[in-house]
């Protein structure tokens, strides 16, 4: 029951209840004569008619007929669930109504199916009139999409634009930091030096002038006058520094 040859496969189908039923009634009748060998008549003929409907509504009559897709050339089976191209409708009862078939629902003969193997997609033709339109196709059966070609010049503006973007956003953030700063220090009390904050400083002025002294004293310990002289431009700055 199997044909690799699409324009022959209806033909193939419409004639399976034919050929199961021979193929049957071929088997039948030796294993008939063979177990009455074995076995009483009544025995072997019951015996042999289990086997035959077991045959016959469980093996020949599940068989898919196959076909090979001129295009790809791998094998499909016909049982698998499809979309009818006439009305959309969705085919389950897939070995009773193959694509090779009719539609169950509305009836129409679909002169093509879709190839669904994930690198063809192109239609397999039932009839020499080879009809493009209204043909079967795979239940689910997933679209292929082309590859958009990228256009450089659009890209590049793009990214200018999310560059500037950033860059705004960056400065608006910056602005904005510091506007909040500034407000916060407006907001804030300004805090006076305590008695305890101006005698520090003047510890430490003083211990600072003492340290200039003492490194003046050390490079013009030959020069009096030079030396009087910067002790008094520390004394002065020691004394502005104290107001």
């Amino acid at each position: 029951m199997q044909t690799y040859n699409p324009l022959t496969a209806r033909q193939w189908f419409k004639l399976r209840g034919a050929i199961n039923w021979a193929a049957t009634i071929i088997v039948f009748t030796p294993l008939v004569f063979v177990l009455m060998q074995l076995c009483e008549a009544w025995l072997a003929f019951t015996i042999a008619l289990a086997v035959a409907f077991c045959l016959l509504f469980f093996v020949l009559d599940k068989r898919a007929i196959g076909i090979e897709c001129p295009h790809c050339g791998k094998y499909i089976e016909t049982n698998t669930p499809w979309t009818c191209g006439f009305k959309q409708c969705r085919n389950e009862n897939v070995d009773d109504y193959p694509f090779i078939y009719r539609c169950e629902h509305c009836g129409a003969e679909p002169k093509a199916y879709k190839c669904h193997h994930s690198n063809c997609g192109e239609l397999i033709f039932f009839t020499k009139d080879q009809l493009r339109i209204n043909y079967a196709q795979c239940v689910n059966l997933p679209v292929k999409s082309k590859p958009v070609k990228k256009d450089k010049t659009a890209e590049k503006f793009s990214k200018q634009d999310a560059e500037k973007s950033d860059l705004k956003h960056e400065l608006e953030t910056t602005l904005l930091k510091g506007a909040i700063n500034e407000a916060k220090s407006k907001s804030e009390p300004v805090k006076l030096p305590t008695i305890t904050d101006r005698y520090k400083k003047s510890v430490k002025d003083e211990d600072e002038a003492r340290r200039l002294k003492a490194a003046v004293d050390e490079e013009f310990k030959d020069d009096p006058v030079e030396r009087e002289k910067r002790h008094r431009l520390i004394d002065q700055e020691f004394t502005s520094g104290l107001h």
